[in-house]
């Protein structure tokens, strides 16, 4: 196990918000940015990830329609963005199935994955798909025309550097999609009511990102044109699971649009479109 300072400001005073399974939540006093601390060392929660996609009786059938709806937003944006086409870099594709429907409408999409078995999974499918995190993939600078990370960043030991990463291999003009869990304010009502839970999936979940945040997280990348959203729920396997999150979800994309933007609902996933400058500031 190791401890580590606040990614996004430094700081290292904390107060814990969360235990579960005798892991620790904290939230920065300085920032706000909340993560997991101390945390196993990236080795030993890389080899982990192996079975990752197989918990629960999951397989590539179950998470391909658990995000269904998102991948489907997503290809409608970046086709609408770049009618030409392009390279894509999804990170963390899991089963590859966002490669796949990137690939059939024209992209010549690549996939990384940490997971040998996901990864052969998608391999024989056809698909470009490379075993690797994104901190020891290498790719030339401003190569890709859009960047996709589904439920990624939550998961990175050092998502301001991932960020700066993605930053340079994107084009000027490029985009970036990606998704993150918004935990904190559903463990602290279900707290409320004494209701124990873990839902920080520990140790794999290393950060929860509030829109505050996501937003100074992807400014300090050098990322112009923010925009968080609520974006479209997903659909987890067991019913009353799919209930809640359909719900919550379609709740949340009517108070957005209500508001003009100005409500996000609280303990609502988000997701994240910003784009490389196509002009270098100085």
């Amino acid at each position: 196990m190791q401890y580590t300072n606040c990614n996004l400001c430094g700081a290292y005073e904390t107060s814990v918000i969360a235990i579960q399974d005798d892991y620790r939540m904290v939230r920065c006093a300085r920032c706000g940015l909340v993560y997991l601390n101390p945390r196993p060392e990236p080795e030993i929660l890389t080899t982990m990830y192996n079975d990752y996609h197989q918990r629960d009786g999951r397989d590539g059938e179950t998470w391909a329609v658990l995000m269904e709806k998102n991948f489907r937003d997503a290809s409608a944006l970046l086709n609408r963005t770049f009618p030409e086409r392009g390279k894509l870099l999804d990170i963390g594709c899991g089963y590859g199935h966002f490669v796949g429907i990137m690939q059939s409408l024209g992209w010549d999409a690549t996939g990384i994955e940490p997971s040998p078995r996901t990864v052969n999974h998608a391999r024989r499918k056809g698909l470009h798909v490379i075993e690797s995190t994104l901190d020891t993939a290498v790719f030339s600078d401003n190569y890709f025309e859009a960047v996709t990370a589904f439920y990624v960043l939550e998961h990175l030991f050092d998502p301001l550097a991932s960020l700066r990463k993605i930053f340079s291999v994107l084009k000027p003009g490029g985009m970036l999609i990606l998704r993150v869990p918004h935990t904190t304010p559903v463990v602290a009502m279900l707290g409320a009511f004494g209701i124990k839970n873990r839902l920080y999936d520990p140790p794999f979940h290393l950060y929860d990102f509030c829109p505050k945040t996501l937003k100074t997280l992807f400014e300090h990348s050098g990322f112009e044109s923010v925009r968080i959203m609520p974006g479209s729920p997903t659909l987890p396997f067991k019913y009353s699971e799919r209930i809640i999150s359909v719900a919550a979800g379609n709740l949340s994309r009517f108070l957005f649009s209500i508001s003009r933007g100005k409500i996000l609902l609280p303990g609502v996933s988000k997701t994240v479109v910003a784009s490389k400058p196509v002009f270098e500031t100085t």
